[in-house]
């Protein structure tokens, strides 16, 4: 199966109308998001439309990312095709990272869907002054999501209640990352785990990229440089688990 199909498959699979869950992150969640700035439109004057519709757009896209990506592992026990990967001739690593990049391909439907909604349905002004820096800015923030999946799936592998942990990190890290308030307004210390994460600089960037500043290409680089390090992390514990199953016959709750 090559990557076209897998991503086609994918989109299959998470837009069905059986899998309820996710039809709820990527359809009706931003139309949530959207009513809240509505509302705060109609409250207060002034406010910058375009950065709340991007912003809803992103909680989106982190909300379906975090629990399709974050259970990508562990999905392959409850599935019983593990113990077929771990003997496949391709890689554990490549088989989740394929998954995890068609998941936040998938994910950029949530952004499209949003920017439709906000014209269609709210009416709302929706400019964006320079559409190729923006979308540039856009996949950068799709990589950063992709890997931090990547990194998710492998830490999530090791819990049992998977979707526990996905509940507990969903709003925390959507404000750590700076999708609300600037990273620079937070504490000292949270700002070094927050500049730590590749997601916080997509962030940055794909802002940067709606105001035109130039600040845009340095986040944007060290988003990637990040994302980069992470990816090499990410190898290096994917080695170790298919070691572990291979050895031992699990790993975590596998």
């Amino acid at each position: 199966m090559n990557s076209a199909e897998l991503l086609i498959r994918e989109i299959k699979y998470f837009t069905n109308f059986n899998n309820k869950m996710y039809q709820f992150l990527l359809f009706f969640q931003p139309l949530v998001f959207l009513t809240i700035t509505y509302f705060l439109g109609q409250m207060r004057e002034g406010i910058e439309v375009e950065r709340f519709i991007v912003a809803s757009a992103i909680i989106s896209m982190w909300s379906y990312v975090l629990y399709s990506s974050g259970s990508a592992l562990v999905s392959q026990k409850w599935s019983d095709t593990l113990k077929m990967l771990v003997v496949a001739p391709v890689s554990l690593f490549s088989v989740i990272l394929s998954k995890v990049l068609s998941n936040a391909v998938i994910a950029l439907i949530s952004m499209v869907i949003t920017f439709i909604y906000s014209v269609v349905i709210f009416r709302f002004d929706l400019h964006i002054p320079n559409v190729w820096l923006f979308f540039g800015s856009v996949l950068v923030l799709v990589f950063s999501l992709s890997v931090i999946g990547l990194m998710l799936a492998f830490i999530f592998s090791a819990f049992e209640n998977v979707f526990a942990f996905q509940n507990l990190i969903l709003t925390p890290l959507i404000v750590l990352c700076g999708v609300f308030l600037p990273v620079e307004n937070f504490p000292v210390f949270l700002q070094v785990i927050a500049y730590g994460i590749p997601m916080t600089w997509g962030v940055e960037a794909v802002y940067s990229s709606l105001s035109l500043s130039s600040e845009m290409y340095q986040q944007a680089g060290f988003s990637l440089l990040l994302s980069g390090v992470y990816l090499i992390v990410g190898l290096v514990f994917y080695k170790r688990i298919e070691i572990a199953l291979r050895s031992k016959g699990n790993w975590g709750v596998m």
